[in-house]
């Protein structure tokens, strides 16, 4: 369960992190700015690193002792990677979300 809650948390940390880099890059005037297609790859990029992160944290640095217990051991690795796909599909939809609210906005280039 702790692993669903911190693949939560992470999705909601890139979700800031994106949002900040977006709110960072200037609006481009002209015709054919640069802008939007910038803050979009930054989004996808978040949304690519996400899931990377926290597989790796929860591998490595999260997942219990398997000498201690192999059974628990066994249940927190068969549920890592159900909680990295939760945690890269609440990415993607408060990252719509977000998009859509405030769409005449710097986030509203994400989707």
């Amino acid at each position: 369960m702790t692993s669903y809650i911190i693949s939560v948390i992470s999705a909601a940390f890139f979700i800031l992190i994106a949002a900040l880099i977006s709110n960072v890059i200037q609006f481009e005037g002209g015709t054919n700015p640069k802008d939007p297609k910038k803050r979009k790859m930054w989004f996808w990029i978040m949304a690519i690193i996400n899931p990377v992160v926290f597989f790796v944290l929860g591998a490595f640095v999260l997942a219990p002792v398997a000498d201690d217990d192999q059974m628990v051991y066994d249940a927190y690795m068969a549920a890592l990677p159900i909680a990295t796909a939760v945690g890269f599909v609440v990415y993607i939809l408060v990252g719509f979300i977000l998009s859509k609210m405030f769409k005449n906005g710097k986030l509203g280039n994400w989707f």
